[in-house]
C-alpha cells in the first residue's frame, strides 16, 4: 500500500482545526483510518499533551512497584514515578524532548543515586517517546513530520524524526482498530555490552475509554519484543488519562 502524505490536522493561524474530524484522514490507508477513529471520539479536542496516572512494577534486578504521573504526546515524555512505603523511598524521573533526554534517581526524594543524560540515553529515550505515543494519539495524527501506512490490514507503521533518531513505529490493531501490541527498534544495551538497536516494545492487556479516547489501559513492555528473548521489565495499569496543555519542564539541569 501507499504511503500517505496529507497536511497535519492540526493547522496554525484563525482558522485552525481545534477537535477531531474523522475526514481529514480521507487520504490514508484504511487501516490507519480504523485506528485513528477507535481511538479518539469524532469532535475531540486536538490537544496532543495527554496526563497519565499509573501504577505498577518494574523489574531493577528484582521486581519493584511504582506508582508514576506522566505527560507525554508521541515526541515528548516526562514520567516521574515513586517506589511507595510509608514516605516515597526512591523518585525516578525519566524524561524527553526536543533532542535532550535524561534520568534521574534519588532517595528520599533529595539524595541522588543516578544521573544520566549523554547521548546514549538521548536516543533511547527518543524510542520511548515514540513506543509511548498510543497513549497520546492526537499527538501521531499524520503530519509532514509523521508518514503513515499499513502493511497488512492489521499492521500499520508511522515513521518519525524524533532528534537525533527516525524510528518506524508499528502496530497491530484489530478488526475495531484497538492497539493489541508495539514495536520498534530502540537504542540500548538491554543488558548487554554494548549499545546497539534492539527490538523493543509491548502488548496490550486491556483497553479502556478515557473520555474522548480509548486507549491501553494494561501493558507489559520490554527488550526483544517479537523474539525468544522477550521479557518484560515494565508492567503498568493506567488509572486515568486525561489531555494536559501543560509543557514538560525538562530536568536535565535540577541539582
Amino acid at each position: 500500500m501507499g504511503l500517505p502524505i496529507m497536511k497535519a490536522p492540526v493547522n496554525h493561524g484563525p482558522e485552525r482545526i481545534s477537535r477531531f474530524d474523522p475526514s481529514a484522514l480521507s487520504s490514508c490507508d484504511e487501516p490507519v483510518r480504523r485506528y485513528f477513529t477507535h481511538a479518539i471520539a469524532d469532535g475531540a479536542l486536538l490537544q496532543p499533551r495527554m496526563r497519565l496516572r499509573m501504577t505498577g512494577r518494574i523489574k531493577i534486578g528484582v521486581w519493584l512497584p511504582f506508582t508514576a504521573q506522566q505527560d507525554c504526546d508521541g515526541s515528548s515524555f516526562i514520567w516521574r514515578a515513586q517506589v511507595p512505603r510509608h514516605v516515597p523511598l526512591v523518585t525516578v524521573t525519566d524524561s524527553y524532548d526536543d533532542g535532550r533526554g535524561s534520568i534521574d534517581g534519588r532517595l528520599l526524594g533529595a539524595i541522588r543515586m543516578f544521573h544520566s543524560n549523554d547521548q546514549n540515553i538521548v536516543r533511547s529515550a527518543a524510542g520511548r517517546a515514540a513506543t509511548e505515543g498510543i497513549v497520546a494519539p492526537i499527538g501521531l495524527l499524520p503530519s509532514p513530520t509523521r508518514f503513515w501506512r499499513a502493511e497488512s490490514d492489521h499492521e500499520i507503521t508511522v515513521d518519525l524524526a524524533l532528534a537525533p533518531e527516525r524510528p518506524a513505529l508499528h502496530l497491530t490493531i484489530d478488526n475495531d482498530g484497538a492497539v493489541q501490541s508495539v514495536n520498534l527498534q530502540r537504542w540500548g544495551d538491554a543488558g548487554e555490552k554494548t549499545f546497539d538497536y534492539v527490538p523493543f516494545g509491548g502488548d496490550i492487556l486491556t483497553e479502556k475509554r478515557f473520555g474522548d479516547f480509548v486507549l491501553p489501559s494494561r501493558l507489559r513492555v520490554g527488550w526483544w519484543h517479537g523474539t525468544e528473548r522477550f521479557s518484560p521489565f515494565f508492567e503498568a495499569a493506567i488509572i486515568s488519562a486525561a489531555p494536559c496543555e501543560t509543557q514538560p519542564t525538562h530536568p536535565t539541569a535540577e541539582r
